[in-house]
């Protein structure tokens, strides 16, 4: 028997082995996604039990430059974070200093996504978090000889942390990764739809009267710049554009989908009213609109064609933009 046949009997006896230890209520047939942006590919510069570092551990090391978007692989509640740390190298008293985040899931695992840069975690402890919402950005910080990304999925058992095997969706079905071998995130339609956008606007407006009380705003955003206005019947109360980072951009991005702004079945009602509430989300690319929607309020009815959670978007826009921008 080959040097292969073994590693593939060892690793099909141990994962067998696993799913019959395992709490019961743990899922080990669940698929993950890829822990990057969709159409991204990657190699596993070090797999299952490897020699290195992952002794007696389903752990997975992917090639990552420094800065590489990381997105969860699975929906979860951030369980712990770290990112003030700046050190690393190949040695073990590196081993605490590497940034991190760890994603606690419905049937009691954890997700940890280890080496990640200095300040580069989107997330914060108790946060619930999407299947592929963008979280961190890849480093070189901790035990770590090379800018890459662990990754391994675990449980505790007696106060041990006991890592699971994991399936991921790939181009190519679902496959449990090796090491040296390169794998793409599909791109599903959904996120097409945010890769294939050069601008966002998120309007707000309201038909409060009288005009002290009206306040109607508008965010803005492109690849390199946020424009954020508001106005009152006309009057101008504010007009501010600021730079923003690529990272930022990607957040919103991936906020749109994570959000899940989408059109449904236009929705009306014969109630009338005075006043209330509308909300436009509108994307575009080459500055031909590949996307529009909106909702109007009023009192407890809403009515339009857009849906998904409008607030948690909003605010995701305005994450980390200094309160200058648009106070007025």
């Amino acid at each position: 028997m080959s040097l292969k046949s073994i590693f593939f009997l060892f690793s099909f006896l141990a994962f067998s082995l696993l799913a019959q230890k395992a709490p019961l209520n743990i899922d080990t047939n669940y698929v993950y996604y890829l822990p990057f942006a969709p159409g991204k590919k990657s190699m596993v510069m070090q797999g299952y039990n490897g020699a290195y570092s992952h002794q007696g551990e389903f752990a997975l090391d992917f090639k990552a430059k420094k800065g590489t978007p990381v997105h969860a692989s699975r929906e979860g509640i951030v369980y712990k974070t770290e990112s003030t740390n700046v050190k690393g190298g190949p040695k073990k008293k590196y081993l605490s200093l590497g940034n991190h985040i760890v994603v606690k899931h419905s049937d009691g695992t954890f997700a940890a996504y280890w080496h990640l840069l200095y300040e580069g975690v989107f997330v914060k402890v108790g946060d619930t978090i999407t299947k592929g919402q963008l979280i961190g950005l890849s480093g070189n910080t901790g035990y770590s000889s090379w800018a890459h990304l662990h990754f391994d999925v675990y449980y505790y058992s007696e106060g041990k942390q006991v890592t699971v095997p994991t399936l991921f969706k790939t181009t190519h079905g679902i496959k449990k990764l090796k090491v040296y071998h390169s794998y793409r995130k599909p791109i599903d339609s959904q996120s097409a739809i945010s890769k294939n956008i050069d601008k966002i606007e998120y309007h707000f407006q309201d038909a409060s009267v009288p005009p002290l009380h009206h306040r109607s705003f508008s965010w803005i955003l492109t690849e390199t710049h946020l424009r954020y206005s508001a106005n009152s019947y006309g009057t101008i109360l504010k007009d501010t554009t600021i730079a923003i980072s690529t990272i930022k951009w990607e957040q919103c991005k991936t906020a749109f989908l994570n959000c899940g702004i989408k059109n449904q079945k236009t929705i009306e009602s014969n109630d009338g009213c005075t006043g209330g509430t509308g909300i436009t989300i509108q994307t575009w690319l080459n500055e031909k609109e590949n996307f529009s929607g909106t909702a109007y309020t009023c009192g407890k009815t809403t009515e339009g064609n857009l849906s998904g959670d409008f607030e948690k978007f909003l605010s995701i826009i305005q994450e980390g933009i200094e309160p200058v921008v648009y106070q007025y």
